[in-house]
């Protein structure tokens, strides 16, 4: 039996053994409130029942090897307990218990954990637990919701707080699965997801990563969702210092680079979410809507100020939103009072004051136009305030007048939607969506996904396994001289070079150059003075004694002078950086380069391989990318030249797999040429 023909049988069991005391009379009993219909028992040496299931001494008493078995026993006891469920034949373990590799001291139990369970998997440990909602199996430490839908998301999370927020908030977000991974040590997300993948039931899936591990694993599970046209929605937590740290402790995961967990999630198709709010307003768009075939959007509301507000979110957000046709228009006008007119966003004014039938023919002409979808945004008030059945006139006017096309009503406060109107805009066939910003962005990020799914490409998202590698120490760092040298016998454009040991003795140099002191360990040459531009043949020698005494000062001694001819009428500087990220290999950053990247936060990163066009898009996309693009009249550079310089940079990291890290900063640009001017590169150790 496969890992993933076991993590199905975890899924939907018909057996299942608690391992505990009475703290899990609660998880039992919202088993049984979650309507687990099989066979169930407790281990416990001292009881001789739990929330009135039997109890055994043991897992060597067990009556018959459970599917699974849910552990909340000291660590001390789990080894064993793991080791005698695997020699019974059990499916698979949820390991509740803490102390393991996520504890200081918990590295080797962990070790020995997963040596004890041979072939049977272990979810967690330091887990909340597993749900499949969708046939009434949930084996968790919490309460996380009640859900009992047909269809919807499979939420995988490495903690359980996640789970609860989504699990637990009155939004009317359809929870199909909801799996705590814990520390991951045998069962990873992208097992889980492989997993979930297979049931048809799953409308989508969100994922919370603290942690990205298996990264070749999870681009074929990325490759098996884009083939079955399943929409992933991640959201990395670990992003700032302080929440890196919080990963690290919280589950021994390294939380990893947040730029190159977002270029991973945008090589996978997948849409990246920032907040547990945004995720369940997205799934939610993903799940009670078709997919938007594209941005194109139709905008209604019966306000100004929400026209005003809703447009400038929802254009930030990446909707389109085309006025009405010189064709429809004329009808939009006639539907409209006398003080409006037609527009889009639409203002429909004072909508509410009229009954059903005089607002349909409005949204019956705006929605002759070939809008991709629709969305209304108002407020409906709370429950035992004002009438609502003017609110529910007009949602219902666009219900009819949609067709078969997505509609997503947002109701601009998050709280202030009921739950029977939601209830009441799924049936049909409207995304209730609660919160302006959140409701939009998600209506964005399905539209996104939508005009993409057609062109993913399975293929391109799988990574090599030359990647998976773990981390190892960075070995030395070559001077600029000898990386120079080794690029240019790669064949990439550097420029013209001559070393020199001191002011003596100067070899006959034709051009303008610049001089850099050769000093181990010095990266940032500038600052020492260990940098001289623009220096004439004929001014080398003092300018190399100068550069030699400035750099004594410091208690700083150069091996050498590394003398560079000048390039002439550049137009612009790139950084291009080249790095190895454990398990998931070499990645691409681009930003414009000097001192424009610390100052302004502005880079691209890839995974590699990329092709030219994704490069393109990236160096395109950079916000000081019209300097170098003939901003205002200025002179361009070169863009083939640029593109075929950074595709060699890429070609000469991955056919010398010593490398660590390579940056070129800055990648010179003139209107005929991409050279390197500077160079710091970095092997493994």
């Amino acid at each position: 039996m496969t890992k993933a023909d076991r993590l199905k049988r975890m899924l939907n069991p018909a057996r299942v053994a608690w391992f505990g005391g009475g703290g899990v009379a609660p998880a039992i009993e919202y088993m049984k409130a979650n309507g687990f219909t099989g066979e169930a028992i407790a281990v416990n040496p001292k009881r001789a029942e739990i929330a009135d299931l039997r109890c055994v001494p043991s897992a060597d008493d067990l009556p018959w090897a459970p599917d699974i078995a849910i552990l909340v026993i000291p660590k001390e006891a789990v080894i064993e307990s793991v080791r005698a469920l695997a020699e019974r034949g059990c499916g698979g373990v949820v390991c509740i218990t803490s102390g393991f590799s996520e504890s200081a001291d918990g590295a080797a139990r962990q070790a020995e954990l997963v040596a004890a369970a041979g072939e049977m998997p272990v979810i967690g440990p330091n887990c909340p637990g597993i749900a499949n909602f969708l046939d009434g199996n949930a084996f968790m430490m919490d309460h996380f919701g009640n859900h009992a839908p047909q269809k919807g998301v499979a939420v995988i999370s490495n903690g359980g707080a996640y789970l609860s927020d989504l699990g637990c908030a009155d939004r009317s977000q359809p929870i199909a699965y909801m799996i705590g991974l814990g520390n991951q040590a045998m069962v990873s997300v992208a097992d889980m997801l492989d997993a979930v993948l297979d049931d048809s039931r799953v409308t989508a899936v969100n994922v919370y990563f603290e942690g990205i591990s298996d990264a070749v694993k999870l681009s074929q599970a990325a490759a098996k969702a884009a083939r079955k046209g399943t929409p992933v929605v991640a959201i990395k937590g670990g992003r700032s210092e302080a929440g890196t740290r919080a990963a690290q402790s919280h589950t021994a995961s390294l939380s990893g680079d947040a730029a190159v967990a977002s270029a991973l999630f945008r090589r996978f198709g997948w849409i990246e979410v920032t907040t547990p709010s945004e995720a369940i307003e997205t799934v939610k768009m993903l799940s009670y809507t078709p997919i938007p075939k594209g941005l194109k959007t139709g905008f209604i509301t019966s306000s100004g100020s929400y026209a005003v507000l809703g447009g400038d979110i929802a254009e930030k957000a990446g909707l389109q939103m085309v006025p009405p046709s010189l064709e429809t228009a004329p009808a939009i006008d006639a539907a409209l009072p006398a003080y409006v007119g037609p527009a889009n966003p639409l203002d429909i004014s004072d909508a509410h004051g009229w009954p059903q039938g005089d607002q349909l023919p409005i949204y019956q002409a705006f929605a002759q136009d070939d809008y991709d979808l629709f969305a209304q945004v108002m407020c409906y008030p709370p429950e035992g305030g004002w009438d609502m059945s003017t609110w529910d006139a007009t949602t219902g006017a666009l219900a009819e007048a949609k067709g078969n096309r997505p509609a997503a009503f947002v109701n601009t406060l998050a709280e202030a939607l009921p739950r029977a109107v939601r209830e009441r805009m799924i049936a049909s066939g409207m995304a209730p969506l609660q919160g302006i910003e959140d409701g939009l962005r998600a209506v964005a990020h399905a539209a996104r996904y939508g005009a993409m799914r057609e062109a993913l490409d399975p293929g391109a998202m799988l990574l090599s396994a030359a990647g998976h590698c773990p981390a190892v120490p960075p070995g030395g760092t070559l001077s600029e001289a000898e990386a120079k040298s080794w690029l240019a016998e790669s064949g990439l454009d550097v420029p013209r070079r001559w070393v020199a040991d001191g002011p003596g003795n100067l070899p006959e140099i034709p051009c303008i150059c610049a001089v850099k002191a050769i000093v181990p360990g010095l990266l940032h040459k500038t600052e020492a003075g260990a940098v001289a531009l623009n220096i004439a043949p004929e001014d080398l020698s003092a300018a190399i004694s100068t550069m030699a005494e400035r750099l004594a000062e410091q208690n700083l001694e150069a091996e050498g002078f590394l003398i560079e001819e000048m390039i002439q009428d550049p137009v612009g500087e790139l950084l291009v950086g080249i790095r190895h990220v454990p398990d998931i290999g070499l990645t691409l950053t681009l930003a414009i380069g000097g001192i424009a990247v610390e100052l302004m936060q502005d880079t691209a990163t890839l995974i590699l391989p990329v092709q030219r066009p994704e490069i393109e898009a990236a160096l395109k996309g950079l916000k000081l990318a019209p300097l170098i693009l003939g901003y205002r009249g200025r002179p361009a550079a070169d863009l083939a030249a640029t593109l075929a310089a950074i595709e060699a940079v890429c070609a000469f990291a991955s056919e010398n797999i010593e490398i660590a890290e390579l940056e070129v900063n800055p990648l010179l640009l003139t209107q005929t040429r991409a050279v390197i001017a500077d160079a710091v590169l970095t092997l493994k150790g």
